[in-house]
């Protein structure tokens, strides 16, 4: 007994130093250890491109020539030959609202097979975790801020999405009868006033 009072004496003693050394600021208390373990990743896709760059930032990073067009305060760059995705080839689009890279589509075109595209739903689940059910209106309305009616609703199909540690959004889906496409969305775009609104007279 009088080892285990003797014991409970030095704890309290220690958690009463240790509050001491919190307050004096001698080591790091609970909640910055907290914070410090609670700071997120940004997103990084492919070359170390990431949100907001620039057009010219990414010609910079990204290998592939592009070509390049322009709509008010949108821009596209399309990779002017196939990219290599997992083990796959696409097309590699870059969107961009004033000139910050806001979405990234890889869209699959040939060969789009049910089991190729199984494959690409595990291979993102294995990054992202486990996929949820994505509207399909929820996609269009992201791709109808750069291209105005590209997708129709009822085209697409077997949508699935992600939402990474930064708030980054991904979604994979059909397209078309024989065509799909991963969507990667900034975490800014999905806030209203993040970009793409038409906001004259508001």
């Amino acid at each position: 007994m009088k080892k285990t009072g003797v014991i409970i004496i030095c704890l309290l003693l220690m958690a009463a130093v240790t509050g001491t050394a919190e307050e004096a600021g001698n080591i790091p208390s609970i909640r910055e250890t907290m914070q410090t373990e609670q700071t997120v990743t940004p997103f990084s896709f492919r070359n170390g491109i990431g949100w907001n760059m620039s057009m010219d930032q990414i010609k910079t990073l990204e290998p592939v020539p592009m070509a390049e067009r322009s709509s008010n305060d949108w821009s596209v760059m399309v990779t002017s030959e196939q990219v290599q995705v997992s083990r796959f080839q696409a097309d590699l689009v870059f969107m961009f609202w004033q000139d910050k890279l806001k979405m990234i589509t890889y869209e699959f075109q040939a060969d789009a097979s049910k089991l190729n595209y199984q494959y690409l739903l595990g291979a993102l689940c294995s990054v992202y975790g486990d996929s949820h059910e994505a509207q399909p209106a929820t996609i269009k309305s992201m791709m109808d801020r750069i291209y105005p009616d590209r997708y129709r609703a009822d085209w697409i199909r077997e949508a699935h999405a992600w939402t990474a540690a930064d708030g980054t959004n991904l979604f994979l889906y059909y397209f078309s009868a024989n065509a799909y496409a991963i969507l990667y969305v900034s975490p800014e775009l999905t806030v209203q006033g993040g970009g793409g609104y038409e906001i004259n007279g508001l």
